[in-house]
C-alpha cells in the first residue's frame, strides 16, 4: 500500500523520536524485538504515515545491528505497514479509507458475534464493571482527553467480550483491535463521541436484559458507524492541501 503523497510531505521527521520505539513485550530474537517495537509504534501513532525509517537510527535506538532491522522491515512491508520506495527508503505506509471501512466491517461481524456469545455467561460482577466503565465514559466524552477516552472505550468493549467461550473469536478480536488502534490514534473522531456513547448505553442495556440477539445487532451497528466516521475523516484529511 503506497503512502499518500500529502502524508509524506506533512512529515518533518526523518528518524523516530527518542523513546518512540520502546519495546512493550519480551522478545526471543533481535528481529522480533525490532519488529515488535516498530509495529507497536506504528499502531500507537508514535510513528505516523510518511515517517522515514532509517535503518541505522533504528538499530542505534534499539541496540541492534542493521541485519535484524532489515529483516523486521521486510516483514512489516509484507504486512502493509511500511513502504519501500526507490531513492526514499522505508516509510510508514498511509491509511486507505476503503481499507479502514473494511477493517471496521470485519470487526463489526467478529465483535458482534463475540459479544452475543458472551452475554449468557455474564456474572453480576461483569455487569457492574460494564456499568461503572460506562459511567466513567460519560465523564470523559465531553473532554478532549482522547487517550483516556480510547482506553475506557476499549475497556468497555473488552468487558463485553471477556466471557465469550470461543478462543478463536477472541483471537480475531485482538488482531482487529491492533489494526484499529492505529486508525483511532491517527484520526480521533470527537464529533461522534456522544453518539457512540448512546450506542454503548443501548448495548449495555441489552446485555443487562440478557438479549444476546440485540447485543449482536447493536454492536455490529455501532462498529459499522464508527468505521464510516473514521474512513470519512481520513478521506477529508486526504483532500486537505498539504502545508508547504
Amino acid at each position: 500500500m503506497t503512502p499518500e503523497p500529502d502524508a509524506r510531505r506533512r512529515s518533518r521527521r526523518t528518524r523516530p523520536a527518542p523513546g518512540s520505539l520502546r519495546p512493550t513485550a519480551v522478545y526471543h530474537t533481535k528481529r522480533e524485538l525490532v519488529y515488535g517495537a516498530l509495529r507497536d509504534a506504528i499502531q500507537a501513532g508514535r510513528l505516523r504515515a510518511g515517517d522515514r525509517l532509517v535503518i541505522s537510527h533504528i538499530g542505534s535506538e534499539l541496540g541492534v545491528s542493521d541485519v535484524p532491522v532489515r529483516e523486521a522491515l521486510f516483514q512489516l512491508e509484507a504486512e502493509g505497514l511500511i513502504d519501500n520506495q526507490p531513492h526514499v527508503g522505508a516509510t510508514v505506509a498511509g491509511l486507505d479509507p476503503l481499507e479502514v471501512r473494511d477493517v471496521y466491517l470485519a470487526s463489526a461481524i467478529v465483535e458482534g458475534a463475540a459479544a452475543a456469545l458472551a452475554t449468557p455467561h455474564m456474572t453480576d460482577n461483569d455487569l457492574q464493571y460494564l456499568q461503572t466503565t460506562l459511567q466513567e465514559l460519560d465523564g470523559v466524552v465531553s473532554t478532549n482527553d482522547d487517550e483516556r477516552l480510547a482506553y475506557l472505550d476499549q475497556e468497555l468493549h473488552r468487558a463485553l467480550y471477556a466471557r465469550c467461550p470461543s478462543a478463536h473469536l477472541l483471537m480475531l478480536v485482538e488482531e482487529l483491535w491492533a489494526t484499529k488502534a492505529r486508525v483511532r490514534t491517527a484520526y480521533p473522531v470527537r464529533t461522534r463521541s456522544e453518539a457512540a456513547q448512546q450506542e454503548h448505553r443501548a448495548i449495555v442495556a441489552a446485555v443487562n436484559r440478557g438479549d444476546a440477539a440485540s447485543v449482536e445487532a447493536l454492536t455490529r451497528d455501532h462498529l459499522r458507524r464508527a468505521g464510516i466516521a473514521r474512513s470519512t475523516a481520513l478521506e477529508a484529511q486526504a483532500e486537505t492541501p498539504a502545508e508547504d
